[in-house]
């Protein structure tokens, strides 16, 4: 089983600043004699939890009432329909497609995807979804 962790650091006159560098060596050292990838992007905002409850508990719910599916395989659809699938490259140079995620997102992409599939809810399926500031989410 692989696994990725995230370390928190900082560029700065071109050397990497770790956040917590013990827990960095620990990572390293886990993986002792193994080929390994080391990615550096940087730090986003991602979707905020006001805009994951208004996804989930209105978008979502209201799609998956109106077609009788889950909410769990109607967000799956919908992720699968308007998100690129994702592309991981393996060690040895091959590819693998890996489902679509929102929890990668950014605010604003996450927006721009909501805003998408309320448009598609609206305009397929005969749709109205409210806004977030018509409905109260938990």
């Amino acid at each position: 089983m692989s696994y990725a962790v995230r370390h928190a650091a900082r560029v700065k006159g071109g050397q990497l600043i770790l956040g917590n560098p013990v827990a960095w060596r620990a990572a390293v050292a886990r993986h002792e004699g193994r080929d390994c990838w080391v990615t550096v992007v940087r730090q986003q905002h991602n979707r905020t939890m006001s805009q994951n409850r208004y996804y989930h508990g209105v978008v979502v719910s209201e799609i998956a009432g109106y077609i009788g599916e889950s909410s769990e395989e109607t967000h799956e659809a919908l992720k699968a329909r308007f998100l690129p699938a994702r592309h991981v490259e393996l060690l040895d140079g091959k590819t693998l497609d890996m489902p679509a995620s929102t929890r990668l997102l950014s605010v604003d992409e996450f927006s721009a995807y909501i805003e998408q599939v309320k448009a598609w809810a609206a305009q397929w399926l005969g749709l109205s979804i409210p806004e977030p500031g018509q409905v109260e989410t938990l």
